[in-house]
Order: C-alpha cells, then structure tokens, then sequence
C-alpha cells in the first residue's frame, strides 16, 4: 500500500490528487474527462478500486447508467462545457452519485466566453485544494465532501433554541 504524500511535500497536481485519493480510499471511483486520468487509473489499479470512465463531450446521457460511487473526479471537461453545463454536472454528480468529488480546471484551456468566475466552484461548495502555476499554464483543483461541507454550528442546539422542548420534534 502506498504511503500518504505529506501536505508540505506536495508539489503537483498528480500528487495532490494522490493525495486526496489516498484520504478517501474509494472503493469505485468515477471519472468525467475527455481524456484518460493517468492519476485515478493508477491509484485504483495499486488500491483495488473499481474505476468507471466517462469520456464523453455531453456526460449527462452515461450518468444516466452510472449507480452511486464513493467519489468522482472531473477532469478535462469542464474547460469545454458552458458554466451552467458545468454546475449541472457538478451538481448531478454531488446530488445523486457520490458525496465527494475532485474537480480540476485549467482556466487557460477554456475559451474566454466559457472560462469560470474565479467564485464559480465556491459557489457550489467546493474548497480550494490547489493552484498550480507553471510557465503559461495554470490548473486549479476543488473538491467538494458532503461530510465536511457544512461544518457543525456552535450555536445550532436546543439551547439556543426559543421552544427547547420542541427540538427536533418539527420540519417546516
């Protein structure tokens, strides 16, 4: 078994990506991207994963067949999809088939009609895990986990509550 990448050794996006493969342990992993994830195939063929691909310029058809997994990456796809294509996937994927996912984004690549806000993936609630710069080339990494996504509220608990005794007792 591979050992983590420690968090100040990082210098790529590969091991940055290896590196969130490796905190997640993913038993089927997905992949959205035109083009092969070098990174993915390697972490499942070393980690007994099981890999699904889509590479496709419309995704949206393929997820139709595609049952839960334990994260998705997508890579290489949202530079040549419409913003509202891309939070339509992003979504998609975070809504019904997993609770994390990777994406990667090369602003560069995309035509400036299509490029993302640089908001845009906050927007969604995903983090900013990386921006890698090298000569003209730029590739932002964001992921998205439901389990950290909203953090637990200090102030969220039957004592702040007006009506104590009716806490968590009604949905409005």
């Amino acid at each position: 078994m591979m050992t983590s990448i420690a968090a100040s050794a990082i210098r790529t996006p590969q091991e940055k990506l290896a590196a969130i493969l490796d905190s997640h342990q993913p038993r089927r992993l997905l992949t959205v991207s035109l083009n092969p994830v070098p990174v993915a195939e390697h972490w499942c063929d070393d980690h007994d994963c099981e890999l699904i691909r889509i590479q496709e310029q419309n995704p949206f058809e393929a997820l139709d067949h595609i049952d839960r997994v334990d994260m998705a990456i997508v890579a290489d796809q949202l530079e040549y999809m419409s913003q509202r294509d891309g939070e339509s996937l992003i979504g998609l994927l975070r809504n019904l088939h997993t609770d994390s996912l990777v994406a990667v984004y090369q602003p560069h690549l995309a035509p400036e009609k299509l490029r993302w806000p640089s908001n845009g993936f906050l927007a969604l609630g995903c983090r900013e895990e990386g921006h890698f710069a090298h000569d003209q080339r730029e590739l932002l990494l964001y992921s998205y986990d439901l389990d950290s996504y909203n953090f637990k509220r200090a102030w969220n608990n039957p004592r702040f509550w007006a009506n104590p005794e009716n806490w968590g007792k009604y949905w409005w």
